[in-house]
Formats: C-alpha cells, sequence, structure tokens
C-alpha cells in the first residue's frame, strides 16, 4: 500500500496516525504539484518555480521514486477532495500517469467525511473514519478519469477549479474584478489583510496566499492596484485601487 497526498500537511497528518497505532510498514508520498494553476502541458515545474517554489522541492524527483516502488500488484491510496480544486486534478492526474502500470487504485475523498475539504484540515484522530469512505476505482473510472486529465492538458487553461464536482476551465482575468472588489470595500489595506479577505470569501475555492498574491501582482502590474505605501515585506505593503 502506498498512500498519496497533495500536501505536505496531510502526509504529516497520516504519518502522525500511523505511528499512534504503532503502524510502522507504511509509504506516503506528498505530491505537491499544484495542478490546478499554470501550464500543465510544457512547463509546469518552471511556472511553478517562477511564483511560488523556493527551488529545494521537486515533484518530479518524487514521481520518480513512486515509479521505482511501484509493480502490477502495488496498491495506490490517494487522498483527495470534491472541494479542494488541487486535490482533485492530483487525483485525475494520477490515474493518467499509473493506469498503464497498476491496477489496484483506491480514493478517499476527505470532502465527504466534513466540509473542511482537504486532509490537510484535520485532526491525525480522525484518520481512522477516512478510512471508512476508501472507495476503489474500477478500470473503467481509472480510464474515465485519466481522459478527463488529458482533456484538461490540451486545454491547459490558467486555472482549473472545481464547481459542483466539476473541474471548470477559468483564467486569470475572471477573479480580477472580485479580489478589485473586495479592495474597494476595504479601501486602503495591506496586500495580506487583502489575501485574508479573498480566503475568508473563498474567492477561489480553497485557494492558497501565494495565488491571490501572483493575481495581486497581476493587478499591480496592469496598474489596477497601487502600491501606496511600500514595506521590507511585500506581504505588508499598502495597496488601494490604482
Amino acid at each position: 500500500m502506498i498512500d498519496i497526498c497533495e500536501s505536505f500537511g496531510g502526509a504529516e497528518c497520516l504519518k502522525h496516525y500511523y505511528i499512534s497505532k504503532k503502524i510502522s510498514d507504511y509509504t506516503i508520498y506528498s505530491l505537491r504539484m499544484r495542478l490546478s494553476v499554470g501550464d500543465i502541458k510544457e512547463n509546469h515545474l518552471n511556472f511553478l518555480r517562477g511564483c511560488c517554489y523556493d527551488g529545494s522541492y521537486c515533484y518530479i524527483e518524487a514521481l520518480n521514486e513512486l515509479l521505482d516502488n511501484v509493480n502490477s500488484d502495488t496498491k495506490i491510496r490517494i487522498w483527495s477532495s470534491k472541494k479542494d480544486d488541487d486535490d482533485y486534478t492530483l487525483l485525475l492526474f494520477l490515474c493518467n500517469f499509473l493506469k498503464d502500470r497498476i491496477s489496484k487504485i483506491s480514493v478517499i475523498f476527505s470532502s465527504d467525511y466534513n466540509d473542511l475539504g482537504s486532509i490537510n484540515a484535520l485532526d491525525y484522530k480522525e484518520i481512522e473514519f477516512l478510512l471508512n469512505y476508501e472507495k476503489s476505482l474500477s478500470e473503467e473510472e481509472i480510464q474515465l478519469r485519466s481522459n478527463r486529465w488529458e482533456n484538461l492538458v490540451e486545454i491547459n487553461s490558467e486555472l482549473r477549479v472545481l464547481d459542483e464536482g466539476e473541474v471548470k476551465n477559468k483564467k486569470y482575468a475572471d477573479y480580477y474584478d472580485n479580489i478589485l472588489n473586495l479592495l474597494r470595500e476595504e479601501e486602503a489595506c495591506t496586500i495580506a489583510n487583502l489575501i485574508a479577505e479573498c480566503m475568508i470569501k473563498r474567492v477561489i475555492n480553497n485557494a492558497g496566499d501565494w495565488l491571490y498574491l501572483f493575481l495581486i501582482d497581476q493587478l499591480i502590474e496592469l496598474n489596477k492596484i497601487k502600491i501606496i505605501e511600500k514595506e521590507t515585506s511585500h506581504f505588508a505593503d499598502m495597496v488601494d485601487l490604482a
């Protein structure tokens, strides 16, 4: 059995659970790929390095290691969510990536357990309850999800956002007005406060602060938002409508 989740926090949650149950024989992969954003056709890793990675993590190495540790008898359990864009797109990717190598893939949607979305938001003690939601995928279900991934790659939109259980292809500009309207309500504020409001209002589902910063920087470049007071930390810069 190999467990795979999208977040580092989710992997730590699983690890803590296994340790608490005195289970020593386990393998967990955290594939922090953030597949809901950016180019997924040719240079996704380069895109991530340019906007949010510090360069110390390379999911390609993790994928290669995963391939070295699987065979036709390996069972893969994917921890996903129907409410988290990155979790769900990782499930589609893995079904495509592994479909010709293994036949035993199961999935646990943490959102079936509660409304928090990702396993990253759960306490390790709750893992035992989540295991009751595990579902084995048939070959047809694996192929269907693989096809969906290939379709997303072909379209290669700027954003992929879950909407009522379906992945919708979006553009960055689709969310500009939402961010600008929040800034209009807040008036002048720090970038950190604007990002916090975006996350509270769930402008883009469970998007992290880095994505909102990325979009705010685009709006600054487009002269829609202006920096009125610059600080040592970019998050602390005061901004207002241009």
